[in-house]
């Protein structure tokens, strides 16, 4: 993966952690809020701040939940416009994976679909 030089780009490296903390962090406020992140739909009603989708009342988490999703969102776009499509879609595939075994069943459960 060729790295693009210049002080506003970051390596691929930094991408992946600064990606990897984010995605705990996302993690963490929908365990706390009990969000089912990956049933269809969620996603954009957590967007479109529609709390509906809580299993639990914590405005301030859902909130927080919110906000670091459009921030995801805007490193996704950052990275893809810095490394293409295809390095993008490596970097992000690599956190996920190292992602899994830390998240552990709890998040399995509360994730599956159709739960």
């Amino acid at each position: 993966m060729e790295e693009k030089l210049g002080a506003e780009r970051h390596t691929p490296g930094e991408f992946s952690h600064d990606l990897e903390a984010l995605d705990m962090e996302i993690v963490r406020h929908a365990v706390i809020c009990q969000v089912r992140l990956f049933d269809p739909g969620v996603i954009g009603h957590v967007l479109n701040d529609n709390a509906l989708v809580c299993g639990d009342h914590h405005p301030k988490a859902f909130e927080t939940l919110r906000g670091l999703l459009y921030l995801h969102f805007e490193m996704q776009k950052e990275l893809t416009q810095a490394y293409g499509v295809a390095n993008a879609e490596q970097i992000i595939h690599r956190v996920r994976e190292h992602l899994l075994p830390r998240i552990g069943d709890q998040m399995d459960l509360l994730f599956r679909p159709g739960r």
